[in-house]
């Protein structure tokens, strides 16, 4: 395995089917889909929380835009691939659970992060 293999690696595997031993592209193929969900899943969290407004549930329409998702997306994959390793250590096979959290991760880590910066400054 190649060093750029290792460094892609760690944003795409992410262990899900460790247990799974199928030869062929099946695998390959259940897994790249899974990636692509959580990620999506836990991008459109930080999105959502980016586009609500607090204490008073409302959507700031201003904020829905491209860049916005876009940055989503980029903090999205610096922080999902230890957070989600984390929960397919205990369970590999995805499910429901995999789904919850990762959007409920983006969720919550734009919003904790967002109060923390206001106490603070």
């Amino acid at each position: 395995m190649s060093n750029e293999d290792k460094k892609l690696s760690y944003f795409t595997e992410l262990g899900f089917f460790q247990n799974d031993v199928v030869l062929g592209r099946s695998v390959i193929r259940k897994k790249t889909k899974w990636v692509i969900i959580v990620y999506i899943l836990l991008s459109m969290g930080i999105f959502s929380r980016q586009i609500t407004n607090f204490p008073i549930v409302d959507i700031n329409f201003s904020n829905l835009r491209w860049p916005v998702f876009f940055a989503s997306l980029i903090i999205g994959f610096a922080i999902l691939p230890y957070i989600m390793r984390r929960i397919t250590a205990r369970r590999p096979t995805p499910g429901l659970e995999h789904t919850l959290s990762a959007f409920g991760m983006g969720f919550f880590i734009d919003f904790a992060s967002s109060k923390l910066i206001a106490y603070f400054s």
